[in-house]
């Protein structure tokens, strides 16, 4: 069984490099954002931000609203380490608890921010995606609406960029075309031992 962890930088491709690591190994993909939002519809979480920000970041039905969460924790580097104590550990939880199930499977988790959370002896490898600011930048306005400001603003909260290299094993650099990155994929394997038709 290997357990390889995606990380990198906004906007760098870790979701599309997730996903062909995990067609190529033919193994689950987990996805940490994802189960992080999930997480909003538990009463004790929900109850745990509240008591934090109050009321204003429900919306009528008693759901969280993504805007005022992120007011909050792009805001100010206390509030931004307090979800994140809040959300971490219940996260990695989850993954870990995926893990034991799998037995032999390989497996790939997208982990955007394991550096701050820190890496748990369970993964076998890190792999951390970057690419150029601009290119980032322009992929950030195209899918999610942001501007260079905000993607600068958000980065601010993340540690300095030799800190978070500094848990990783493989860096791969997705400047180029679809192509290229998936050249990138199949070399991290091959280098690894990784057996693609596992």
């Amino acid at each position: 069984m290997a357990v390889t962890a995606v990380t990198g930088a906004i906007g760098a491709g870790k979701s599309t490099l997730s996903k062909i690591l995990a067609s190529l190994m033919k193994c689950r993909l987990i996805n940490a954002d994802a189960l992080a939002a999930e997480l909003w519809a538990r009463n004790d979480v929900k109850a745990s931000a509240v008591s934090r920000w109050g009321g204003g970041i429900l919306d009528a039905d008693g759901k969280i609203i993504k805007s005022e969460i992120a007011r909050h924790i792009f805001s100010d580097i206390t509030e931004n380490r307090f979800i994140n104590s809040l959300l971490h550990p219940l996260v990695m939880n989850q993954i870990h608890q995926s893990v034991n199930a799998l037995n032999d499977s390989n497996l790939v988790i997208e982990i955007p921010l394991l550096p701050e959370t820190g890496r748990p002896d369970w993964i076998d490898k890190v792999i951390f995606v970057g690419a150029s600011f601009g290119l980032r930048a322009e992929r950030c306005r195209v899918s999610r609406g942001w501007s260079s400001d905000e993607l600068r603003r958000r980065e601010k909260f993340l540690l300095p960029d030799e800190q978070r290299l500094s848990i990783c094993d493989f860096i791969i650099h997705n400047d180029g075309s679809l192509s290229d990155l998936e050249g990138q994929a199949v070399k991290f394997l091959q280098e690894n031992f990784y057996d693609e038709q596992h």
